[in-house]
């Protein structure tokens, strides 16, 4: 399927982080964002090869290092549909 949509990303500023933290500790506003991706890259890498359609055998090496050359991130906590159906 797919869909049509673009996307807003928002990242919370220090004084947001900061105030969560002043009343939750277990929120996940404000982890780390290092700890996020080394946790979960090797899923995400996967994920965008096998969508590419380059066979396998071209892939390049699953690790971290190759992760952060041939992708951008930024660590989120929630996705929104803004649009109506």
């Amino acid at each position: 399927m797919i869909l049509d949509r673009g996307f807003i990303i928002v990242e919370p500023k220090t004084d947001f982080i900061n105030w969560i933290q002043k009343y939750s500790k277990d929120s996940p506003i404000g982890l780390d964002d290092d700890l996020v991706i080394k946790q979960n890259y090797e899923e995400i890498f996967l994920y965008e090869l096998e969508i590419s359609g380059i066979d396998e055998a071209y892939w390049p090496e699953i690790n971290l290092d190759n992760f952060n050359c041939y992708f951008n991130t930024t660590v989120g906590v929630s996705v929104v549909d803004l649009k109506q159906k």
